[in-house]
């Protein structure tokens, strides 16, 4: 029998990010796990969540905007901790898996298509390669019916 105790859940503070927020809720309820919603710093200048258009110089700024992103977001009911760690989000995932002992990882893609994802890689893909626990990535409802395409693969290399 699997338990999963332990479900991470990372975010960007991005819209997207809530459909690895939705499915790490429904294995919690369904396990009784305690969630960690985690938001990794880039060391070198603070962070900027792409999405929401945020910089944050501090992890106290950081970890207050995880704060109204979670209670705008996300049921009060939910057993979650709130996280703000410091690093590259790699290196910061896979750190705070292994050190609290996380039995899931959930994160949200971006759904980006073509050439570019394929060239320049991404954070969950490189979790993915690198957790030694399983990681469950989900494409947001938006992007669930996008494929790689023709038209994305000519775009990419400028050939219309």
């Amino acid at each position: 029998m699997i338990y999963l105790k332990k479900i991470l859940v990372t975010t960007d503070l991005s819209p997207h990010s809530l459909a690895a927020v939705e499915y790490a809720s429904s294995f919690g309820t369904l396990y009784a796990s305690r969630l960690y919603l985690l938001l990794v710093m880039d060391k070198k200048e603070g962070h900027h969540a792409r999405e929401a258009h945020m910089h944050f110089s501090t992890e106290k700024d950081a970890h207050e905007a995880l704060e109204e992103f979670a209670n705008k977001n996300i049921h009060p009911d939910l057993r979650m901790n709130l996280v703000v760690r410091k690093g590259t989000p790699t290196e910061g995932i896979l750190r705070f898996a292994e050190e609290e002992g996380i039995d899931m990882i959930v994160m949200a893609t971006h759904g980006h298509t073509g050439l570019r994802h394929i060239l320049m890689g991404n954070v969950t893909e490189k979790v993915v390669r690198h957790s030694p626990v399983p990681v469950l990535t989900v494409k947001p409802r938006p992007f669930r019916e996008n494929y790689i395409k023709d038209e994305d693969v000519e775009m990419d290399l400028h050939l219309r």
